[in-house]
């Protein structure tokens, strides 16, 4: 799912995730995504490292997958 960003804007946010995807299994797990909230909030607590998990995590199926890391990308790094 695109939500209307150009191609080449989704690869430029895929190579974003894939950095972040450290065991490339197509998801980001918790403790990537600890590792990734660390480089943007370096002074947030495990409370906000979970909460922004599964804030992320739309279908609490325990990873953030692409869909739902563009969603958040788009919503947090993107102003339209």
């Amino acid at each position: 799912m695109s939500h209307h960003l150009s191609e080449e804007t989704v690869e430029q946010i895929r190579g974003h995730f894939n950095d972040f995807d450290t065991d490339q299994n197509g998801f980001i797990d918790l403790e990537e995504f600890e590792k990734l909230l660390h480089i943007l909030a370096p002074d947030a607590d495990e409370d906000e490292v979970q909460r922004g998990f599964e804030t992320i995590d739309s279908n609490h199926d325990g990873h953030i997958d692409f869909n739902e890391f563009i969603t958040w990308w788009r919503l947090n790094w993107f102003v339209f």
